[in-house]
């Protein structure tokens, strides 16, 4: 193969334009390694033109000649057409399209198709959302030695998504793909690869951090479970809070000094931690250093920086909390003008990541005609979604 498509390179530098239709004629006779060429010529082409329209005719025509390995259930060439019609190079965006490409890729036992279909169930690209089948394809993909697979495979054991929670089970996969990344990493991988395993460790590390810390703060919340095990699971936070510099770790040790379990409710020791926590980039922590602020907790009142840390949070992330956060304000009028249009803003951007207080408060603006037509069913609408998603003041509203 490697002989074949080294010919076709020496053939493309004689006589590019003629070359590619006589690969094309090649590849739609069956030949893959004529169309693993015009695929290394097109990509050249990508590169070289200089104008939308001359890109766009180049990859409309690579998809042309990819469809061709595709139509031969060529693994490979099943997954190039499935991200050429996730990502929409040349042709229009379709995730259904492309899921049905990767399903085929996964049928055939291609781990990377596997690992694709996975995620189309975990984010629901192309198909609803199905937590259950996502884990089963990451399991399915992870006993092929697949670390990517593991890794996320240990993000659901870990938040408990088409199971229960298990933070141990969790850890187990981070192990396992720890140690796979390692290995593949003693030998000798193009820098591409090589840098894709250490992306992937350093992911790992992260997660495990985080799942550590979330093992702690389950058991640190137990008040069945004996002290001396409590206390050690408190220390191992604190450690990971000051020692590791977890930022998950900080949120919750101030989230454990907030509300005073296992320890003396202090807020303003909270108030320190979501402070390291934001320093380190949490926009949890600081839409809660908002709050501390609008209420003043553990610092002196103050809405004008209220306003500040919700913002700075949802510039960062778009922090649904925080967006939520900053529509209150600009209905109130905390730390800045009374926008009505800019709370309704902020409150659709919140609730179309599941806030129920979004809802809820999107349900008060239609209620009372603030900024938008008074609408009592559309505010009942919004109440209900609100409730659904637990928000319990949108009861009183039914």
């Amino acid at each position: 193969m490697n002989e074949s498509r080294k010919e076709y390179r020496i053939l493309f530098a004689d006589n590019p334009a003629k070359e590619e239709k006589q690969l094309y004629k090649l590849a739609k006779k069956g030949d893959l390694n004529a169309l693993s060429a015009l695929n290394e010529y097109y990509e050249k082409c990508v590169t070289e033109a200089r104008t939308p329209k001359e890109l766009s005719k180049i990859r409309q025509k690579a998809l042309k000649a990819a469809l061709l390995g595709a139509a031969q259930n060529s693994p490979y060439w099943l997954m190039v057409v499935g991200e050429m019609y996730r990502y929409g190079v040349g042709t229009e965006k379709n995730v259904k399209k492309a899921f049905s490409y990767y399903e085929k890729a996964a049928a055939l036992g291609d781990v990377d198709g596997v690992v694709k279909v996975g995620r189309a169930w975990l984010n629901g690209i192309g198909v609803p959302t199905d937590y259950r089948k996502s884990l089963c394809f990451f399991e399915k993909a992870a006993e092929q030695d697949n670390p990517e697979a593991m890794v996320l495979a240990a993000y659901q054991y870990e938040n408990g998504k088409g199971v229960n929670a298990n933070y141990e089970k969790s850890l187990e996969w981070l192990a396992r793909a720890e140690r796979i990344c390692r290995l593949r990493l003693e030998g000798e991988l193009p820098e591409k690869d090589r840098n894709y395993y250490e992306s992937l460790l350093e992911d790992v590390d992260h997660k495990r951090m985080h799942c550590e810390c979330s093992a702690c703060v389950e058991l640190v919340g137990k008040e069945g479970c004996p002290m001396e095990q409590r206390q050690k699971a408190f220390s191992r936070l604190s450690e990971l809070a000051h020692e590791r510099g977890d930022w998950c770790a900080q949120v919750n040790m101030g989230v454990l000094y907030e509300e005073g379990t296992f320890v003396g409710k202090d807020e303003r020791k909270a108030l320190e931690y979501y402070l390291m926590a934001a320093g380190n980039g949490s926009t949890g922590a600081m839409n809660n250093i908002g709050n501390f602020y609008l209420h003043g907790k553990g610092v002196a009142k103050d809405y004008d920086k209220a306003f500040e840390w919700y913002q700075k949070a949802v510039e960062l992330s778009g922090n649904a909390a925080a967006e939520c956060s900053l529509g209150m304000c600009y209905q109130y009028g905390y730390g800045t003008k009374i926008n009505y249009e800019k709370a309704r803003c902020f409150y659709e951007l919140s609730a179309k990541q599941g806030i129920g207080l979004a809802y809820y408060r999107m349900g008060l603006l239609y209620e009372q005609g603030l900024g938008v037509t008074k609408d009592v069913r559309t505010a009942k609408q919004y109440f209900g979604e609100a409730l659904d998603r637990g928000c319990r003041e949108a009861a009183l509203k039914l």
